[in-house]
């Protein structure tokens, strides 16, 4: 028999036996936290194109209208309840062949629709901005469609707008800063010629002409040995001299390949041609072209891409001819 050991206690007798304690009951074990749901981003069922139009004609007297087009690209219907626009300057704008609403646009349907751009009389010159709302019911307006216009006064050159609301009507920063084509303080200028950033084409594309009615075209040019060599890529249309985006004669072209050669810009006039290379030009046009690096409205640089603004007359406005050139980069 083992042996026991007692003990007394505030008078109390207290017994223990030197005996194992018993074991102790298992811990219990918490279950790991589940996870946390992962958020994923929901694209965005409608589809709008195109996301911006650009209008530019005379207040009291232009009539123009573009298309635009609203496409379900889900897979689960939209009702769309409304459609109008919005902003400080709606009334410059007109919608036209709406569909009957509300609709409901199923999975791959989609409607069209027209704006109108149609300032009046009164309209104040200068740029016009608006957008496109889509109500949608229930929900959170679908993406939108924003509308820039540039409204002038005229036609003749009293009328025509200067090269900074030209070019915050198309979306791009006004305040250019000094010209890379021009010689400035610890820097050289470049050469006039450019070259392309990425192996592949070269888009050149007229955004802009206010000048006179006059015939003229444009191209791009390379030095061969002492020829030069002239390629043609358009020509402006006649009446298309006082606006943005001008229509161009027959078949345009707006990209080509230059391979590893540098090219100029050249503008054919009836009575001389304008180089990018100043030294080809007269004394009195050796400036006539200015190259600025192009940036978004907000001032962002846009990637592998210039601007380059003519002065045709020797006036100094720089909107006679406004191109823009994609993936090149100045000549070394």
């Amino acid at each position: 028999m083992p042996r026991m050991r007692c003990c007394f206690f505030f008078g109390l007798l207290s017994i223990s036996c030197a005996t194992a304690p018993p074991p102790k009951p298992p811990e219990k074990t918490e279950a790991p936290p589940a996870p946390a749901p992962r958020l994923e981003k929901m694209r965005e069922p409608l589809e709008v194109l195109p996301l911006e139009l650009f209008f530019s004609g005379v207040r009291g007297v232009a009539k123009s209208s573009e298309s635009v087009t609203i496409r379900n690209t889900g897979d689960q219907s939209v009702a769309v309840s409304d459609l109008v626009i919005v902003g400080g300057q709606a009334a410059t704008f007109k919608l036209s062949g709406l569909p009957a609403l509300p609709a409901l646009l199923r999975p791959s349907q989609s409607v069209t629709l027209s704006v109108g751009f149609a300032p009046p009389a009164e309209a104040e010159a200068g740029v016009h901005r608006a957008r496109l709302r889509i109500v949608r019911s229930g929900e959170d307006d679908g993406p939108p469609c924003d509308m820039s216009a540039l409204v002038t006064t005229g036609t003749d050159m009293a009328g025509e707008p200067p090269l900074q609301p030209i070019l915050e009507t198309l979306g791009y920063a006004s305040d250019l800063g000094p010209a890379i084509s021009e010689a400035k303080a610890g820097a050289e200028a470049m050469s006039g010629l450019f070259q392309h950033a990425k192996t592949g084409n070269v888009g050149l594309y007229v955004v802009a002409r206010y000048s006179q009615d006059e015939n003229s075209s444009y191209g791009i040019y390379s030095v061969e040995g002492k020829k030069l060599v002239t390629k043609p890529m358009g020509s402006i249309a006649k009446g298309h001299n006082q606006t943005l985006s001008p229509e161009l004669e027959g078949e345009g072209q707006t990209s080509f390949d230059p391979g590893e050669t540098p090219f100029g810009i050249f503008v054919k006039l009836p009575k001389r041609t304008l180089y990018s290379e100043g030294q080809r030009n007269s004394e009195a046009a050796q400036h006539a072209m200015h190259v600025y690096p192009l940036r978004s409205r907000g001032g962002a640089r846009v990637p592998d891409s210039l601007l380059v603004v003519v002065d045709e007359d020797g006036d100094n406005d720089f909107q006679d001819y406004v191109f823009t050139l994609v993936n090149v980069k100045p000549a070394q």
